[in-house]
């Protein structure tokens, strides 16, 4: 049972992780066309264009779902290989491998 509760908890924090970077990802957009008030492109994730809307600042942002999603799976998918492969790597109850 231990090998599959790492396993899952390995793929619950790629999808934390995904997540998490996706977020920053679009703040980082965002920011960046704010700033320059033109078009920024994360290619296949976002796009995001500043621009004004009754004198206020107003931001365009296009989210790419499919690409959010395998950011997410990459994610998942590194973390579970890294836990499979660390439990191969630790020593048996005797101290030897």
């Amino acid at each position: 049972m231990g090998k599959i509760s790492r396993m899952t908890g390995a793929a619950l924090g790629g999808i934390a992780v995904g997540l998490a970077l996706s977020f920053i990802l679009c703040v980082a957009t965002s920011v960046i066309a704010v700033l320059t008030g033109s078009r920024a492109t994360l290619p296949g994730l976002f796009t995001a264009a500043a621009g004004t809307e009754n004198g206020a600042l107003a931001l365009e942002f296009q989210p790419n779902f499919v690409g959010i999603a395998v950011l997410i799976a990459v994610s998942v998918l590194v973390r579970v290989v890294m836990a499979v492969r660390s439990n191969h790597a630790s020593p048996g109850p005797t101290g030897r491998n």
